[in-house]
């Protein structure tokens, strides 16, 4: 279950782009209006499940919403300014910084075969984003947000890696997340500028799908599986998101995928199977183990 929820999470994530793609409304807009439609449903979910938004929740969740924000408002804005090549490149980043990170933070031990399907993994993510770098519109100023929205993203997984393993309750975490990151919006959505008549019908449609699967569905799922599985494995099956992307804008907006581009989904694919064989032999050494003790 952990393991499908998961994969859930890394498929919303792989859509979004599309979404993010439809609507023309600004970077603010669309960041404070999909955090702050999320943060009722967030709420109402973790006071069934046992969760609640008070202030000890507000407490754990104030440094980690730093990130979240972060993370979200850089790689939306790193869209617009770089080339989607580059941007995906860069995001694709984060399970090495992850692999790096986790030992000394998690205290998760990293096999040498995940770095290399790791490796691997990335190898086919360049294959698929250079497929699709046939014109320009890449700009180092892009290309910085993106190493920032990336290395803001891997710090939260860590941090949220940590407060799932204290007990915090995943949707009441998340809740707390949306509801900082909404404090944290508001100034920048001020400065830069926020109109929701930039939306119009269709933008109100894609964001309502954004809030659910992506705000509600796949930041949940994923919150949820950080409890039960390492960090490092939970990044690594982000890997396939560039591969999603790519072939959702093939079937959506006609983008010819390239035979590069194949060749380089199909790596990534297996280098992610191998993660989840992986992974599935591990948790099952593990009941073996626990099973013979008692």
């Amino acid at each position: 279950m952990p393991l499908f929820a998961a994969s859930i999470s890394v498929l919303s994530w792989g859509v979004g782009p599309l979404i993010i793609r439809g609507i023309s409304a600004s970077t603010p807009t669309i960041t404070i209006t999909r955090l702050a439609l999320s943060i009722p449903i967030m709420s109402a979910i973790a006071w069934r499940t046992g969760g609640r938004l008070n202030w000890s929740l507000l407490r754990a969740t104030a440094l980690p919403g730093v990130f979240f924000f972060s993370s979200m408002a850089l790689s939306f804005e790193s869209i617009r300014q770089t080339s989607i090549a580059n941007q995906t490149l860069i995001g694709a980043l984060s399970p090495a910084l992850i692999l790096l990170l986790a030992p000394k933070f998690l205290n998760e031990t990293v096999k040498k075969s995940q770095v290399v399907l790791a490796a691997v993994g990335l190898g086919g993510i360049s294959l698929v984003v250079i497929g699709a770098a046939n014109g320009g519109g890449a700009s180092l100023y892009g290309d910085l947000l993106a190493l920032c929205a990336m290395a803001m993203w891997s710090t939260y997984i860590v941090i949220t890696k940590l407060r799932r393993n204290a007990g915090v309750n995943s949707w009441a975490y998340l809740a707390g997340n949306f509801t900082w990151s909404v404090f944290y919006c508001v100034p920048w959505a001020l400065l830069v500028g926020f109109d929701l008549g930039d939306f119009d019908q269709n933008d109100w449609f894609l964001m309502c799908v954004m809030v659910i699967a992506q705000g509600i569905t796949a930041h949940g799922l994923h919150a949820w599986s950080l409890k039960h599985i390492d960090a490092t494995f939970s990044t690594l099956l982000s890997l396939a998101c560039p591969v999603i992307s790519a072939t959702g804008a093939y079937l959506i907006y006609h983008e010819q995928l390239s035979t590069l581009q194949v060749i380089g989904g199909a790596v990534v694919l297996g280098a992610l199977a191998g993660v989840s064989v992986l992974a599935t032999n591990s948790q099952k050494l593990k009941r073996e183990l626990a099973e013979a003790i008692i």
